[in-house]
């Protein structure tokens, strides 16, 4: 896929359902909740079940639902009407196979090259170091950087970066030929552990 494909992804939401409830657009105020609840993977019946009742409202709707006063409440009854999905192991597999195929749909953005130099990863979270260039740089608001989707997110914030100078994004890269290439170079690797290359004499 190319980077003119990836781009085009933002015109294109898709209609998702899990345990019955639709999916509306990721956005980076979903991505800083899952962030504040230390939400990295969704497996079980529960994680799914409320990740996906996160993700099928707007994301300040969405902190609302958890932290108001009936939260407690809210919860128990999102299980109990879910109770015979989330009884089913096939229905788990299923949402969870749909639920990451969409996440992964909504948050993947072109592969880029840095050129900032040190290579050293940042203690900072990643939504944090958006959230400030989209509102320092790029002029969002506090309340349009929760509403922006994930997607479009990523896009102005790689965009800046490379009209910085920071980044380089290759142009028209495929992701199948970058996955030949990677697994032409763990083939070599392999190749290279067992003690199997034999140089020319």
């Amino acid at each position: 896929m190319t980077t003119a494909d990836l781009y085009r992804r933002l015109t294109l939401p898709p209609r998702v359902v899990v345990f019955g409830w639709q999916l509306v657009p990721y956005t980076v105020g979903h991505a800083i909740l899952f962030d504040r609840l230390e939400i990295e993977s969704v497996t079980t019946p529960a994680e799914i079940c409320l990740a996906a009742r996160l993700c099928s409202m707007p994301s300040g709707e969405a902190e609302r639902w958890l932290s108001g006063r009936w939260s407690g409440w809210r919860l128990r009854w999102m299980v109990w009407t879910r109770a015979a999905w989330m009884r089913d192991p096939a229905e788990v597999e299923k949402a969870v196979e749909v639920w990451s195929q969409w996440l992964d749909e909504q948050t993947r953005f072109p592969r880029y090259v840095n050129k900032s130099g040190s290579g050293e990863e940042s203690g900072v979270p990643f939504c944090q170091r958006l959230r400030i260039v989209l509102m320092g740089r790029l002029g969002y608001s506090a309340s349009e950087v929760a509403r922006t989707p994930y997607l479009q997110a990523l896009w102005d914030y790689v965009a800046w970066a490379e009209s910085e100078g920071l980044v380089n994004v290759p142009h028209g890269m495929e992701e199948e030929k970058e996955k030949e290439l990677i697994e032409q170079a763990d083939k070599v690797a392999k190749i290279l552990a067992e003690g199997r290359y034999k140089p020319n004499a």
